[in-house]
């Protein structure tokens, strides 16, 4: 029987107000993957700052037709850093039950998977 090893990888978790992109909450993970502090939280980061090239509106679209059977979606992408270098990350996306100022909240953990180029190249 061959010896399997488990290996550690960088990861994180953050909520994330659906509509606008805001992020709401990150935990240390996220902010030592990513470069962001709780200030930067705060202050008001969105989705389309660390993910620019996706077009949000057509991900919460179909994130909503997907939460239809499912309350659960995954997806690898590119994702900046607050330098604006590129990772490589899978996001495991979960619909909460919750509104925050009615509106849904999704729970996003994000697994680094590899490097991608940097943004400034």
């Amino acid at each position: 029987m061959a010896e399997q090893t488990m290996h550690s990888i960088s990861c994180g978790q953050y909520s994330m107000e659906m509509r606008s992109g805001r992020i709401i909450k990150a935990d240390e993970g996220f902010l030592a993957l990513l470069g962001y502090s709780e200030d930067d939280i705060a202050g008001g980061l969105v989705f389309k700052k660390i993910v620019p090239d996706v077009q949000y509106n057509e991900i919460i679209a179909e994130l909503r037709e997907q939460f239809i059977n499912t309350r659960y979606a995954c997806y690898q992408h590119e994702i900046l850093t607050k330098d604006g270098s590129a990772i490589e990350v899978v996001s495991f996306i979960t619909l909460q039950n919750k509104l925050l100022d009615g509106h849904r909240v999704l729970e996003v953990g994000i697994a680094k998977i590899g490097d991608a180029k940097s943004s400034q190249e």
